[in-house]
């Protein structure tokens, strides 16, 4: 019987990690992985200069979701696994750093002393926050926007000044036309469940222990080695990597390249990036999600001396829109990741470009970096730094919005029509690393039954 091929388009982290578990279920498959790029890794990169090791990229990923841990152990890296420093975060609202509220989730408040003392929301604020206590269900099992939905049940002091910029900070996008269903659907199961999301999150959260040690450890995981590391382990997996070999079109059993080539395939599993779906598959449904918003941003690193940046204590903050600044977000990585930076230089992560200026990520790498220092010191002492790396993320970070389960229910639906052509990708499921990882352990377990479906058909022929 002939050996069965198995193409994967795109070699981002859900294209690696479908072509692991291929080979991982299906081991005398040959697997062809192709990407249109000159690189691995899609949004992962990982640069290593002069003692710092800085993540361009996604830096790290939340530790309660096991399949993108497993798949580091299972492939020998567990060793590298490590997990962030715990510290303080904060909000910069009213052109001051304010710490998050102690018991506050995604800016939702689980205990009332924190809350009534916080500097963030006036004591208007505050009391339009507390009438969530009362006010009738806002979700009503239609997708709505989480603009919407949070400043219903708390207030709109709330969302401008602690909501929307973490999960700005998280997602890149506008809550206004942010899905609800798609990217916080717990949210919406604890108020269909208490009503109040306030009451909501205080009876799932665990209670306090008297006496138990201040948390050292943070929620994320990452790897010592750098991300990279991750990325080319999983593309040794593939029989056969092929760069710079962009796609033209894909039908079942066939995958046309740019340059005119034709490769036969049994299975078709696509990775690409969002705005590849519609040229690729050429069906309504997927010219849809290629239609989908995406963002634009760019991620500023900044090598310092440590003496030359103010000590603050915590990991970082994200940036009220109101303050009208460039930058949304700022990590202190040394201290989130000792890793990241020798002893005695500090490492600076900032994020500028907002679906309302994206213009700004256009710029030269120059005057990117002018914009950020410029914001970055309005906040807190910064130096000259040592030198900079700026990495461009142009129109291809998805946006989740209202409906987006819908319309992805309509293309997996669609796509059945394909035999033997499955996608995945943070176009589908969720945009997080172990999001991504679980999404490709599935569509590889369908094209793995696929394959084992034609072998019986072959032997009974």
């Amino acid at each position: 019987m002939k050996q069965q091929k198995v193409i994967v388009i795109g070699a981002g982290i859900s294209g690696l990690a479908a072509a692991y578990y291929v080979k991982k279920n299906q081991p005398q498959a040959h697997v062809v992985l192709l990407e249109a790029s000159g690189r691995i890794g899609g949004k992962i990169k990982t640069i290593h200069r002069d003692g710092f090791l800085i993540e361009c990229g996604p830096e790290g990923y939340m530790a309660r979701k096991p399949t993108l841990t497993r798949l580091i152990q299972d492939i020998g890296l567990g060793d590298q696994l490590i997990r962030s420093q715990a510290g303080t975060y904060y909000i910069y609202v009213n052109h001051r750093l304010r710490q998050m509220p102690r018991g506050s989730v995604m800016g939702i408040p689980t205990k009332l002393l924190p809350m009534v003392t916080t500097g963030l929301i006036s004591p208007i604020g505050k009391l339009r926050a507390a009438l969530d206590l009362v006010i009738p269900h806002v979700y009503k099992d239609q997708d709505i926007s989480l603009e919407e939905f949070f400043r219903r049940r708390l207030g709109r002091e709330v969302v401008t000044n602690m909501i929307d910029p973490l999960l700005s900070g998280i997602y890149n996008g506008s809550l206004s036309d942010m899905s609800l269903e798609a990217t916080l659907p717990q949210f919406a199961s604890i108020e269909k469940k208490h009503r109040s999301l306030i009451l909501g999150m205080k009876s799932i959260r665990p209670p306090e222990q008297a006496g138990a040690p201040k948390k050292t450890a943070g929620r994320f995981l990452s790897l010592s080695c750098g991300l990279d590391r991750l990325a080319g382990k999983l593309a040794s997996f593939a029989d056969e990597l092929k760069l710079n070999t962009p796609v033209r079109r894909v039908t079942p059993g066939r995958v046309f390249l740019k340059d005119g080539t034709q490769l036969a395939a049994d299975a078709v599993i696509l990775a690409a990036t969002p705005d590849q779906f519609g040229p690729l598959l050429d069906f309504p449904e997927a010219w849809r999600l290629s239609g989908d918003k995406r963002s634009t941003t760019a991620t500023v690193a900044l090598a310092f001396r440590k003496s030359d940046v103010a000590q603050l204590n915590g990991t970082g903050y994200v940036v009220s829109k109101k303050e009208g600044l460039n930058i949304t977000a700022c990590s202190w990585m040394d201290r989130k990741w000792s890793y990241t930076a020798p002893e005695g230089y500090a490492l600076v992560r900032t994020y500028v470009g907002t679906p309302e200026n994206p213009s700004i990520v256009e710029k030269s790498d120059e005057e990117i970096e002018q914009a950020a220092l410029h914001d970055l010191r309005k906040i807190s002492r910064m130096g000259t730094p040592l030198f900079s790396v700026i990495t461009r993320q142009i129109d291809n970070m998805p946006q989740y919005t209202v409906n987006h389960n819908q319309r992805i229910k309509a293309f997996e639906k669609a796509l059945q029509n394909m035999d033997g052509v499955y996608a995945c990708g943070a176009m589908l499921h969720g945009v997080g690393l172990p999001d991504c990882v679980d999404a490709a352990m599935q569509v590889a377990g369908q094209a793995v039954a696929y394959l084992n479906r034609k072998d019986k058909k072959a032997v009974n022929k």
